[in-house]
């Protein structure tokens, strides 16, 4: 739509006017490793009519991107990064909760505003999420036209899942067995996890599907969690510590990793309005999850001696991290992605359990602490490699999470033991969150860390003629830092 007024629409402070935009839009493609080589002061102004067909792409492919999982400031710089290319000089982008908007105004003419509600928060597509990277990546760089793009993104929209339901349910299913095992569940425990996932889950896609509000449908599936691990035990199919380890594994896989850790990223990276809303989600998750323990309370009465004295015997550090990468490779298939990004993903996974095995064990550190160390490591490592693999550095980070250091046996005890007004339960909930948010944070800060080494190390590359990453001598022209659109072309 096209709006009179010269005013920008209500947004991140930050966002000056076109005055400003550009220096905005070089920091913001630098940090991504995007590449637009139009200048923003030189850009003749477009008709109105060119200026929405632009932005009705960059509008589908901002929501394409939040779809398919990935992080605001990378949607944002996306955005920023293909309009450029293809000749916008003075543009504003607002993300929320809720929608994404932006807005053409050159100097002297009337400003073109347009909006798209993105959706569900809880969306991933690892596979999806990879190829539209490599889309903007191309796009970005001027080697895709405005028709062959939209062409493309066309296809990535309507193409189908990587996997078939039923195969990348089988991965959370892998996943779940994997889970068990690292909270010390036997092979007994670890056959069980697997249904009690299925069961939950088809349960939930059932609720769902009659419109059951998302707070509800969790609620619904922590009772059905709940009630058929304590069913189990009490026909003496499952011990009680088996019991405990199933329950944990299934708790994880009921965290919602995706909000956990882009609320942290938007917290620090100034997108105040997303954090908001992923915290308004992440507190009706654990509210949700809460209001299903206290709806079983009564049937886990009889556990309250295993509640007060649990402690889970650690696995071999071998076959914990064994354990962690045949959970990564469950995740990512769980999550859509494909085979090109398994590889990466274990070893990410592989990594973060190792770092995090180190700091418990040899250190002596506290969870917390160990765990957002780990984190650091996986995000470091994500992001120094995804360049020259072309694989997001969320696919590296976020299947690994699930099976390497969330704290999943703790938050289950910790919850247990709050509700059965254990001494001490309160601190040790606390404790536990810590680790939850220690996780964000130290992907964030791990990711910055990565990026930085990889500025660097481009800035001091040998070789003949202008150093690849350094500023280039064209007035407004923005050079790559981290994974160049040609070296993204070539990888794939």
């Amino acid at each position: 739509m096209c709006c009179g007024s010269g005013g920008r629409p209500p947004g991140r402070g930050r966002r000056g006017s076109s005055g400003s935009a550009a220096t905005t839009r070089r920091s913001s493609t630098a940090c991504t490793g995007l590449r637009t080589r139009t200048s923003p002061s030189a850009a003749p102004p477009l008709d109105d009519a060119e200026a929405v067909e632009i932005l009705g792409f960059a509008l589908r492919l901002g929501r394409a991107l939040f779809l398919a999982g990935a992080e605001t400031r990378r949607i944002e710089s996306s955005v920023v990064a293909v309009t450029a290319a293809w000749g916008m000089g003075s543009q504003e982008v607002d993300i929320n909760a809720r929608s994404i908007q932006v807005q053409y105004a050159p100097e002297g003419r009337r400003p073109v505003v347009m909006l798209k509600v993105m959706g569900s928060e809880d969306s991933r597509d690892l596979d999806r999420l990879a190829a539209l990277e490599r889309l903007t990546t191309r796009a970005a760089s001027g080697r895709l036209a405005r028709e062959a793009a939209a062409g493309a993104l066309d296809g990535i929209e309507a193409g189908t899942s990587r996997w078939p339901w039923w195969f990348g349910l089988g991965g959370g299913a892998v996943l779940a067995a994997m889970l068990c095992v690292l909270a010390s569940g036997t092979v007994r425990a670890a056959l069980v996890s697997p249904l009690v996932f299925l069961l939950a889950d088809r349960g939930a896609w059932a609720l769902s599907r009659g419109g059951l509000p998302s707070f509800f449908v969790t609620v619904a599936q922590t009772v059905l969690l709940l009630v058929a691990v304590t069913g189990l035990t009490a026909a003496g199919g499952l011990s009680h510590a088996e019991a405990a380890s199933v329950i944990a594994a299934n708790v994880i896989l009921l965290l919602p990793i995706f909000t956990i850790i882009s609320l942290t990223e938007d917290a620090i990276d100034g997108f105040r309005s997303m954090a908001a809303g992923r915290a308004v989600s992440l507190l009706a998750f654990f509210t949700a999850l809460g209001c299903g323990f206290l709806a079983v309370g009564f049937l886990l009465r009889g556990a309250d001696a295993d509640a007060r004295s649990t402690a889970l015997v650690p696995l071999p550090v071998v076959l914990s991290l064994l354990t962690s990468a045949i959970g990564a490779l469950g995740n990512t298939v769980f999550m859509g992605g494909g085979l090109r990004i398994v590889p990466p993903a274990v070893a990410t996974a592989v990594l973060g359990a190792g770092v995090k095995l180190a700091c418990l064990d040899a250190f002596g550190w506290s969870a917390p602490l160990a765990t957002g160390l780990a984190t650091v490591a996986m995000g470091l490592a994500a992001a120094v490699l995804s360049p020259r693999t072309g694989v997001p550095v969320r696919a590296f980070v976020i299947p690994g999470i699930a099976g390497g250091v969330l704290p999943g046996p703790d938050l289950y005890r910790s919850l247990l033991q709050w509700l059965l007004h254990v001494e001490g339960a309160g601190a040790y909930l606390v404790s536990t969150m810590a680790s939850v948010a220690a996780i964000g944070i130290g992907v964030v800060f791990g990711t910055l860390l990565g990026t930085g080494a990889e500025r660097r190390w481009r800035y001091r590359a040998p070789g003949p003629g202008p150093v690849r990453g350094r500023p280039s001598r064209t007035p407004g022209e923005t050079v790559p830092v981290a994974g160049g659109p040609e070296r993204d072309a070539g990888a794939r």
